[in-house]
C-alpha cells in the first residue's frame, strides 16, 4: 500500500518496475507532510487517536518489483508493516504491507487532515520528493 510519493503519477522510480496494477483503497492513521528542503514526503502513523483519518493510497500485487530497494530508499524513519487496508477487492478490508513512520515527526511536519498526500500537494502547489 503506497500513499505518497511512490503512488502512481506522483514520481517516477525506476526500483519500482514490474509493479502490479494498483487499485485506489485507504488505511486508518495520521498522515503527515514531511519537508526535505524545498521538497516533501509523507508521514504515516497508524493510530486511531484525535488525528486519524482514513489515509488515501494504492494497493499493488507485488509484482516483480524488488522489495529490498523499497526498504533502502523508505530507510531508517520507516518500518514495513502489516496494516488493514480497505477497498482491494471492494468487499471491505485485508491487510498489506505498508511503510509507517517510526521516528519522531521533524520540525516542520505539517499533518494532512484529510489524509491524502496528493491531494495535498495539489492544494497548496508543494512539490513531492522525487527521483530527479
Amino acid at each position: 500500500f503506497f500513499y505518497g510519493v511512490l503512488r502512481e503519477g506522483v514520481a517516477d522510480w525506476p526500483f519500482l518496475e514490474g509493479l502490479g496494477l494498483g487499485a485506489p483503497a485507504t488505511t486508518t492513521g495520521a498522515l503527515y507532510a514531511i519537508p526535505s528542503g524545498s521538497k516533501w514526503y509523507p508521514a504515516l502513523i497508524p493510530t486511531q487517536a484525535r488525528y486519524a483519518s482514513a489515509v488515501h493510497g494504492t494497493i499493488h500485487e507485488a509484482g516483480a518489483v524488488d522489495i529490498a530497494a523499497i526498504d533502502e530508499f523508505e530507510g531508517a524513519d520507516y518500518e514495513r508493516q502489516q496494516l488493514e487496508i480497505d477497498g482491494w477487492d471492494g468487499y471491505g478490508e485485508t491487510t498489506a504491507q505498508v511503510y509507517v513512520w517510526i521516528s519522531d515527526l521533524p520540525k516542520g511536519a505539517e499533518l494532512i487532515a484529510h489524509g491524502d498526500f496528493v491531494r495535498w500537494l495539489e492544494e497548496t502547489g508543494r512539490e513531492p520528493l522525487s527521483a530527479a
